[in-house]
């Protein structure tokens, strides 16, 4: 069993209940999905989301614009079987906002 983590940006659509999400990206310049299941860690922060909450994801708000999410790829190669890969998101990075004009009443 071969095992890496690759970063990736696009919009992932995600299903707590069933655990199991579909990442469309690109991969060296052509366009990808990704499908797979969704760590365990991660499936409880969008289990126990609330508003304002810290450290909680609203699944609903994820898939509104691409994200950069880390995947884990495990290969796996058993006797007498062809080769698969089994996809895990395992993290869902806030995405950061550039160039945004900061408003005057903050100032």
């Amino acid at each position: 069993m071969d095992e890496h983590s690759n970063e990736y940006v696009g919009t992932v659509y995600v299903l707590p209940e069933t655990r199991c999400f579909e990442l469309h990206t690109t991969v060296h310049g052509a366009p990808a999905t990704i499908t797979g299941t969704i760590s365990q860690l991660l499936a409880s922060q969008f289990g126990q989301y609330e508003p304002g909450a810290i450290g909680t994801v609203d699944p609903q708000q994820v898939a509104l614009r691409p994200r950069r999410v880390e995947v884990l790829t495990r290969e796996l190669h058993e006797r007498h079987r062809a080769p698969r890969k089994v996809h895990l998101l395992t993290r869902v990075y806030e995405a950061e906002e550039q160039g945004r004009p900061v408003p005057m009443s903050a100032i």
